[in-house]
């Protein structure tokens, strides 16, 4: 019975991509970027980080991060680009929340929860329902075995 899941890959790969992107998209960006007065407190999770300068910049530039890569998840381009974009994001998130609360215990663990996606479609890629394998992007089967190589 397990061994039929692996043919699911791809479909779990489109699964995990449109949860993410809608999660990312309007739970997240939208809401950070169409709200100018957060933005300070939002970049503010950079001083976790050793970068104090310019909070308002870096937390419009936070959400609208999220709201990019939840666009092209849900598009399914350029998925391992935002992917790692997203990782380090979760890791100024984690940082903050280590910062500020000591602990990433009582609900803070969310930035970790979310890299575990992304990691995830930065190691498998976008899957065969996206445009990056339809533009030739991604080229790996659903088997994540490369296409073969063709000597003319």
């Amino acid at each position: 019975m397990l061994n039929s899941l692996d043919r699911q890959r791809d479909s779990a790969l489109l699964l995990l991509r449109v949860l993410l992107g809608l999660t990312l998209v309007f739970a997240h960006g939208l809401p950070k970027v169409l709200a100018p007065d957060r933005w300070e407190a939002t970049g503010r999770a950079m001083q976790a980080i050793g970068i104090g300068f310019a909070p308002v910049f870096w937390g419009f530039m936070a959400g609208a991060t999220e709201l990019a890569a939840g666009a092209l998840f849900l598009a399914g381009f350029a998925v391992r680009p935002a992917a790692a974009v997203m990782i380090f994001v979760m890791f100024v998130a984690a940082a903050q929340s280590l910062a500020t609360a000591g602990t990433l215990g009582g609900g803070r663990a969310h930035p970790i929860d979310a890299a575990a996606g992304y990691i995830v479609l930065l190691m498998l890629g976008a899957g065969c329902y996206s445009l990056d394998r339809r533009l030739g992007f991604d080229r790996r089967g659903a088997a994540g075995a490369p296409p073969p190589v063709v000597n003319v």
